[in-house]
């Protein structure tokens, strides 16, 4: 036996000659020992452990198989549950090279044989995709999908791509893939000896793995004395093999000492100190003239050896360090409202129709669309950005008008009057809020460069954007009123910490105001947390706390001791002084009253201000609506976050002990949702019956004490709980890491904006999460729709189109009642144009002579996808993108995109390119219509944009000639020559 620091394990293995297998106690463990390994030992690590995926048992297994077949050093860490599987110790392996030639009926056969399905898209692992040339396979021990493209039977290229963008990122020259597993299985023992010789084992905390081999036994073996005589003797063998670790700890009495700087200075005296932390230049500072050694770098836990003490923030700050999962970065296209046939659609210029769907005329796409009466509407695909879906509340009826009469464009006129009255007052507090009559910050500080790279995450683009957006209000000096929108989870409070990080180091007072004691405490918290290190005091003000304490809290706030004052309602009382008030921050304001909203409006004054919300607002609400608010909106998840998978479920007792032993079989926690409080506890003890004793059922509600509710939450938090039974107290602020299973009991009786914020609770890590509906048998029609809706939640598209009732209701949160009648009527796109279009022309401002879709081209040849290319539904999304495109190098990357993903371009699809080409040119020299006829082509300027001199030239040297009456000009040859010669210079067009 040996005893070892959990800090100093990883250091210590990798010192290690032989190849190492190394059981940990616990997955957290495993990640630790991981993300240190990786930073400092060149060799090959794998750590196995129960994750997130269905078939992740096999591909564990093939990379296992991968790295034993290898002749490089290793490095295994493996948790108990997995150490006791068995694992298959050969494979099928499909091997593929450029310009070798493959059977590919054989390779469908083997991947179908293998269970691969067969998809149009690839989502997830064990799918395959055939679409032309195109071969696209996702394998279970692959990090992502591998795409084919193939010439006849030879293969063209080969390369790895991203499945969010689905765009190539990596090119092959040739690989290997473990596409099927025989039976010929082995105990894990076995395996590793069955490849290698030079092995050493180590294990550590004994006493839990003896836990964890019994409670296998209890869950998987059911009264199978072989088989549990078989799975002991195993055990038995490996503990006679390998080399006890016993984990050892600072005692309580160390760590209070090191939670005090004095103290560790002291110690430095006559013990070597070293610490790891991303803060080791604000340690430098501390610590100055100190013989103390320091490393830039986030060591999980520290340890010590001899006169050797390694601390970190855990020790020093009493802090988890934790550490962000590196990967690629990857960008998913925004999916647009996704419009399909036979359902509602709105025309900006003839109002509400049903879509029937694409048509093709003449070598060209259009877009069919039923009014009434039955007449017919044809929109050239260029116009597709003129028509949206149309998403009613209530699920009304739309009014649908004949194309002939006049319906529609007086309803339009009508609402623009208000639209007017509200551009005028947009165009005021425009104005009054660009005087400049607030507050210049300072640009950042050293400390706050420090403290922002102490962040434990990588920053995803959009939130680095918003993070950019209030920086720039706040040193501008304009008083910032600024709208932060995120879904849940995607780092909206990590926005807010630093800007008020940026107004306390300015000595500005910050209050943070949230509508529930849980989140102010979930936030006190998750501050002090963060400015553990720097000289800020932090106040909570709350029905937690005493009258004695509240009273020390508002001395404290009056004399500008308190920098930030994190609290409810309890703010917004009279007899709250503030010494110097800088920014007001608020969490979820729609969660507040109108009472509180009124006071909030006498606080506001000139003070800055920064709102974060969930409430899913369209990202069409861009920065041009200035009006009562700047938006910034963060719609990037964070790296390494999974898609929660929701679930419907029978109410039946062994479904629901399946799900919960599933996650407590990941050391995962359970949120069991349950909103009736008078029968809170018997759901407690329905819960712990069918559950095995060693798991801790608790619950929480409203009624509760706050006490009460905050140590139940912190010994969740603390991985003392192992379910938390919850009415929807949990909807806001609640942040736990390893909670990735929820089981809503009582779904029908939600909105769905609760299921939805319920729901973002868990999947806060990297882990796959789930979420559980309890199904009701007596479903009404609504109840089966809500139903639908909520199993949308899952794809991105899906989420918008169910979400819209929560967005419109958004919408009318920030815009006002009768702007939010507007926009239900015309929908986002079309309403923030008209809006746009009001706000310019009291402006003054000219709008743009040329759309795009209004240039007229009639060439001929023939510009259109067609299907047998790309799928009618994956076309309307191409199509959406490509028109909304406004400059010749974005075109050609999404031409080079679908080449990559689709395939070489029939002669079809390069002139929908070709086409798009032209206008764009056309757009930029003022074309506004190309028509050819007997092998001539007569183009027709703007007026004002034609250049007068260029055309007499031309003329001169008989290149073009002038019609005078229909003033066109005439030229004999190809457009692109054209452009070439009117700009005189060499026009080079997309090549496909």
């Amino acid at each position: 036996m040996e005893k070892k620091f959990r800090g100093e394990i990883p250091f210590w293995l990798k010192e290690k000659e032989n190849n190492i297998v190394y059981v940990c106690s616990s997955n957290r463990n495993i990640d630790d020992y991981f993300y240190v390994l990786r930073d400092f030992y060149d060799r090959k690590i794998l750590k196995i452990k129960i994750e997130n995926e269905i078939g992740e048992i096999r591909k564990y297994n093939y990379d296992l198989l991968e790295l034993l077949k290898s002749k490089e050093k290793f490095i295994i860490l493996i948790s108990m549950e997995l150490f006791l599987n068995k694992y298959f110790y050969e494979t099928d392996i499909l091997k593929v090279s450029i310009n070798k030639n493959i059977n590919l009926k054989e390779l469908i056969l083997k991947l179908e044989k293998a269970g691969f399905e067969k998809v149009y898209m690839i989502e997830n692992r064990k799918q395959y995709s055939l679409r032309g040339d195109i071969l696209d396979i996702f394998n279970e021990n692959d990090e992502n999908p591998l795409r084919i493209e193939l010439f006849g039977e030879e293969v063209d290229r080969i390369s790895y791509f991203d499945i969010n963008s689905q765009v190539s990122i990596e090119k092959k020259n040739n690989i290997e893939m473990y596409i099927d597993s025989n039976k010929n299985e082995k105990n894990f023992l076995e395996i590793i000896e069955f490849y290698k010789s030079k092995v050493e084992y180590f294990y550590e905390n004994k006493e839990m793995l003896n836990y964890k081999l019994e409670k296998n036994i209890f869950d998987n073996i059911h009264n199978d004395i072989n088989k549990e005589e078989e799975l002991r003797n195993f055990v038995q063998e490996f503990y006679h093999k390998a080399t006890e670790i016993e984990i050892q700890k600072f005692s309580e009495k160390e760590l209070k000492e090191f939670e005090i700087i004095e103290n560790i200075k002291n110690m430095s005296m006559n013990k070597n100190i070293k610490i790891y932390s991303e803060e080791e230049a604000r340690y430098r500072e501390i610590f100055k003239n100190y013989s103390i050694k320091f490393e830039k770098y986030p060591l999980f836990e520290g340890y010590k050896k001899g006169k050797n003490i390694i601390l970190t923030d855990r020790e020093i700050k009493g802090i988890r360090v934790k550490r962000e999962k590196k990967e690629k970065i990857s960008f998913k296209y925004q999916s647009v409202d996704q419009i399909r046939e036979n359902e509602y659609i709105i025309h900006e210029n003839y109002g509400v129709g049903i879509y029937l769907g694409l048509e093709n005329i003449e070598g060209k796409d259009y877009l069919k669309i039923k009014y009434a009466d039955e007449d017919k509407l044809f929109v050239p695909i260029e116009g597709i950005n003129k028509i949206e879906k149309y998403i009613s509340m209530d699920e009304k009826i739309p009014s649908i008008y004949n194309l002939g009469t006049r319906g529609f464009k007086r309803k339009k006129e009508k609402l623009k009057e208000d639209m007017m009255i509200f551009a005028k007052e947009i165009i005021e507090i425009q104005a009054k809020r660009a005087a400049g009559n607030g507050f210049f910050y300072s640009a950042d500080t050293v400390w706050q460069e420090e403290f922002e790279e102490a962040f434990p995450y990588v920053e995803t683009p959009s939130q680095l954007k918003a993070i950019e957006d209030v920086k720039k209000d706040m040193e501008s000096g304009k008083i910032m009123d600024r709208l932060i929108c995120g879904d849940v989870g995607y780092g909206k409070t990590e926005v807010a910490i630093r800007a008020a990080f940026k107004a306390i180091m300015d000595q500005k007072q910050v209050v943070l105001l949230v509508p529930t004691t849980v989140l102010a405490e979930q936030h006190y918290e998750r501050f002090k947390e963060r400015f553990l290190n720097y000289p800020i005091t932090i106040e909570i003000l709350s029905r937690v706390q005493t009258k004695i304490e509240q009273d020390k809290s508002l001395e404290n706030i009056k004399k500008g001791v308190a920098d930030l004052i994190i609290g409810t309602h309890r703010l917004l009382s009279d007899d709250i002084v503030f010494y110097d008030l800088g920014l007001l921050i608020i969490d979820e304001e729609q969660k507040f009253g109108v009472k509180a909203k009124e006071k909030l409006k006498k606080i506001k004054g000139n003070i800055n201000i920064l709102t974060l919300t969930a409430t899913p607002i369209p990202r069409t609400l861009n920065l041009s609506l200035l009006g009562i608010r700047d938006l910034s909106l963060i719609n990037t998840p964070p790296e390494g976050r999974l898609k929660i998978k929701t679930e419907y479920i029978e109410n039946d007792k062994n479904i629901i002990k399946e799900v919960i032993m599933k996650e407590l079989s990941r050391e995962g926690q359970v949120f069991y949702i349950y909103n009736r409080v008078k029968r809170i506890e018997e759901k407690k003890n329905e819960i712990k019956e069918i559950l095995p004793n060693y798991v801790n059922v608790e619950y929480i509600h409203g009624k509760m004490l706050p006490k009460d509710i905050k140590r139940t939450l912190l010994n969740f938090e603390n991985g003392n709980i192992d379910i938390l039974i919850s009415t929807i107290i949990i909807e806001n602020g609640i942040d736990i890491e390893n909670a990735n299973t929820m089981i809503i009991d009582g779904v029908e009786k939600l909105g769905l904006a609760q299921v939805y914020q319920l729901r973002g609770r868990i999947g806060r890590s990297n882990k796959q999460s789930y979420c559980y509906m309890l199904m009701n048998d007596n479903k009404s029609k609504k109840a089966e729709k809500r139903e639908e809706s909520i199993k949308n939640f899952d794809n991105s598209s899906g989420l918008e189109l169910s979400m819209e009732d929560i967005k419109i209701r958004g919408v009318g949160e920030i815009l006002g009642e009768k702007q939010h009648g507007a926009v239900e009527t015309f929908g986002y796109n079309l309403y923030m144009k008209m809006l746009n279009e009001e706000i310019n022309k009291i402006k003054g401002i000219q709008e743009e002579k040329i759309e795009i879709e209004d240039i007229n081209i009639k060439l001929n040849f023939e510009k259109y996808i067609p299907d047998f290319y790309i799928d009618k539904d994956e076309k309307i999304r191409i199509y959406k993108r490509a028109l909304s495109i406004n400059n010749k190098k974005d075109l050609e990357n999404l031409a080079y995109e679908i080449i990559d993903r689709f395939g070489k371009m029939p002669e079809e699809a390069k002139g929908f390119f070709k086409f798009l080409e032209i206008k764009l040119k056309c757009k930029e020299l003022g074309i506004i219509e190309v028509i050819e006829k007997d092998k001539k082509l007569y183009l027709t300027f703007l007026e004002e944009r034609v250049n007068i001199e260029k055309i007499i030239s031309l003329i001169k040297k008989s290149i073009v000639t002038y019609l005078k009456i229909e003033k066109k000009i005439v030229y004999a040859g190809d457009i692109f020559d054209f452009f070439s010669l009117y700009e005189e210079n060499k026009y080079s067009n997309i090549n496909l």
